[in-house]
Order: C-alpha cells, then sequence, then structure tokens
C-alpha cells in the first residue's frame, strides 16, 4: 500500500514539473513574439524646423543652376548654328568658286576661239585677196600679151596688105566660093553680096551669112551663095597667119 502510494507520488509529481515547464515555455514564447511586435514598429516622425531664408537661398541656387543650364544649352546651339553656318558658307563658297572657275575656262575657251576663228578669217582672207592679186596680176599680163599679139599681129596685117599678101587671099577666098557656086536662073548681072564668114584654124568653115542688107540678089542667090561658101570648106590657107582671121567679110562678086 505504501509501495502505491509512493509510485501515486511520484507520478503527481512528474505532472506538476512537466505541467510547469509548459507554462515556463509558453510565458517565453509570448515575451519573444510581443518583444518582435514592439521592434517591429516604426519609430515616431520627429518635426524639424526649417527656416524660410535658407529654402529661398536654395531655391535661388536651384534656379540660378537651371539658367546656367539654359545658358549653357542656348549657348552650345548658337555655337552649333555658327559652325553649320560657316559650313554651309564654306561649301558656297566653294560652289562659287567652281561656277567662276567654270565661267573663267568657257571665257577663256570662247576668246580663244573667236581669236582662232579671226586668224582663220584673217588668213582666209589674205589668201584671197594674194589669189585675187596674181590673177590680177595673170590678166594684166595677158592683157598686155595680148596688146603686143595684137600690135603685132596689125602691124604683120600693114605689112601683108602693102606688100600685096591680104589682097592675095582674099581673091584665092573668092576664087575657092566662086568654083562652088551654082549659079541660080535668077542671078543678074552684077550681082555684088556681102558674106559674113565664120572659120576655123584650119580653114573648115563653121558658119557662112549673107548679108541681106547689102546684096542685090533673091533669096535663091543668097541660099546658093551660103552653100557655096560651105562647100568651099575648107577655105585656102593663109599665106601668113598675120593676115588669117576668124570673121571673114567676103565680097562676092561673080562674072556672070
Amino acid at each position: 500500500m505504501i509501495a502505491m502510494l509512493g509510485q501515486h507520488s511520484g507520478s503527481v509529481g512528474f505532472s506538476i514539473a512537466l505541467h510547469v515547464a509548459i507554462v515556463v515555455a509558453l510565458t517565453a514564447s509570448f515575451r519573444w513574439s510581443f518583444s518582435s511586435r514592439v521592434t517591429a514598429m516604426p519609430a515616431p516622425i520627429q518635426g524639424v524646423l526649417v527656416d524660410p531664408a535658407v529654402l529661398q537661398k536654395e531655391q535661388q541656387r536651384r534656379e540660378q543652376a537651371q539658367r546656367k543650364q539654359r545658358e549653357a544649352l542656348e549657348q552650345q546651339q548658337r555655337d552649333k548654328d555658327a559652325a553649320d553656318k560657316r559650313e554651309r558658307d564654306r561649301v558656297a563658297a566653294e560652289q562659287r568658286q567652281k561656277e567662276q572657275a567654270e565661267r573663267d575656262k568657257q571665257e577663256k575657251a570662247a576668246k580663244q576661239k573667236a581669236e582662232q576663228e579671226a586668224r582663220d578669217k584673217q588668213a582666209r582672207e589674205d589668201a584671197a585677196r594674194k589669189q585675187k592679186e596674181a590673177l590680177a596680176a595673170k590678166q594684166k599680163a595677158q592683157a598686155e600679151a595680148d596688146l603686143r599679139a595684137e600690135i603685132a599681129a596689125e602691124n604683120a596685117r600693114l605689112e601683108a596688105e602693102r606688100s600685096g599678101v591680104l589682097d592675095e587671099y582674099v581673091r584665092a577666098i573668092q576664087s575657092a566660093i566662086e568654083n562652088k557656086w551654082n549659079k541660080p536662073l535668077s542671078a543678074q548681072p552684077g550681082l555684088e553680096c556681102r558674106v559674113n564668114v565664120v572659120q576655123l584654124p584650119t580653114g573648115d568653115v563653121y558658119d557662112a551669112k549673107v548679108d541681106a542688107g547689102h546684096c542685090n540678089g533673091d533669096e535663091a542667090v543668097r541660099m546658093s551663095i551660103e552653100a557655096a561658101v560651105k562647100k568651099a570648106s575648107p577655105l585656102p590657107k593663109p599665106p601668113s597667119q598675120a593676115v588669117f582671121e576668124r570673121n571673114l567679110i567676103v565680097t562676092f562678086k561673080p562674072q556672070i
């Protein structure tokens, strides 16, 4: 019995001790939780008094800083605009220089072309003048030569006339024409006609025409005389070239 009481008393003591331990643990946990909640609470805000003059001074300092910043930006923009303008002016100046150089080049080329054209024109004019002068000199020399030849021919002709050679030549032509003449029935004694004869240097007759104003024969007579001149071609050669004439005037006066 006593043993059982002893065992019961031990059990009660152990149970009390266990409950005490639980209470202590709960108490410690509550305190730690409360302490944590108290520590996490924010600190109270404390008010600070600020001097308005300090605020105004700070505001002025900020405004001054902003103004300086704006001025710096504006100055930077002005510098950039000035640099851009200088660059545009430089490019424009280069363009003007190029255009002026091109104009100078074109003007120089035009001047050289005009000078060359003037030289060519002067050369052509000089050549034409020299050619004209040479032609004039040649014509003058030819005219002088022709004149001398005419004078010489006239002198030879006069000499031939004085010597009777021209009369012989004319009589030979007249005789040749009369020998080839077929007298028409209308031909009358005393017939006399002037005949214009054109001959070549070989004596061949190129043309023959009776001058109706210097002929007392009718149309049949005139035609017969012209036919006789052509039949007599070539005409007798002159005894001297001094008496040769391309255009002859022959008096046809046959014996009927």
